[in-house]
């Protein structure tokens, strides 16, 4: 594919520096050169693409930058309004088939995805997340993001007093859907009729939006 990255902060730099070595055509536009520092002398890596200074916003530059051509358009600035002007730039005035923006205010994430059906993602609220996970050392957690939104499935031992009740007698926490059972020997099954039995060594699994 090809690629244009808008934003070198350290979000911009790795996302550009992935997609290099996994064999994608990747432009990046900062506004700042001393940004674009960022591309060079990690573990030996040196880019090889398109780096442009330009302002994100601006039309022009964009068309310098290589946005007429591109497939997919990534913005990861530090300034959530300009991420979310240059989306609507790539999507409305380019045509780009696939653009990805992120924002640190998770209402705007939501705004912006409603209204104008952007594919955002919210660091604030991953963020969020990753640390309440990391506190409640007794819970795992896998996540798999489907077009805008992250889900988080959450996994919880099965408590002693709960053996041998029916798994929709296990009340979610607030804003979490119950999702279904991961058994010892690590088959899965839903929360559906008819409903499992818990058992010893059993994990309740419980789903929530993570972004």
């Amino acid at each position: 594919m090809n690629i244009l990255v808008v934003g070198c902060g350290r979000a911009g730099a790795n996302i550009v520096r992935i997609l290099e070595q996994m064999g994608h055509e990747v432009s990046v536009m900062d506004s700042s050169a001393d940004e674009l520092q960022r591309l060079e002398g990690v573990d030996g890596y040196h880019f090889s693409g398109v780096a442009a200074v330009g302002i994100p916003i601006d039309i022009d530059d964009l068309r310098q930058a290589g946005i007429e051509t591109c497939d997919a358009v990534a913005i990861a600035t530090p300034d959530d309004s300009v991420n979310i002007m240059v989306a609507q730039i790539a999507k409305n005035i380019f045509h780009v088939p696939r653009v990805i923006t992120r924002v640190t205010d998770p209402a705007l994430k939501n705004f912006f995805t409603k209204e104008f059906g952007l594919r955002t993602v919210c660091t604030t609220n991953l963020t969020v997340e990753s640390m309440l996970l990391g506190l409640l050392d007794d819970q795992e957690s896998r996540s798999v993001t489907i077009g805008a939104t992250t889900t988080a499935f959450v996994t919880v031992p099965v408590s002693l007093r709960d053996v041998g009740r029916s798994l929709n007698r296990i009340r979610p926490p607030e804003g979490d859907l119950l999702y279904g059972v991961l058994r010892a020997d690590t088959t899965v099954e839903l929360a559906v009729e008819p409903m499992p039995v818990l058992e010893e060594g059993d994990q309740i699994i419980f789903a929530r939006i993570a972004d």
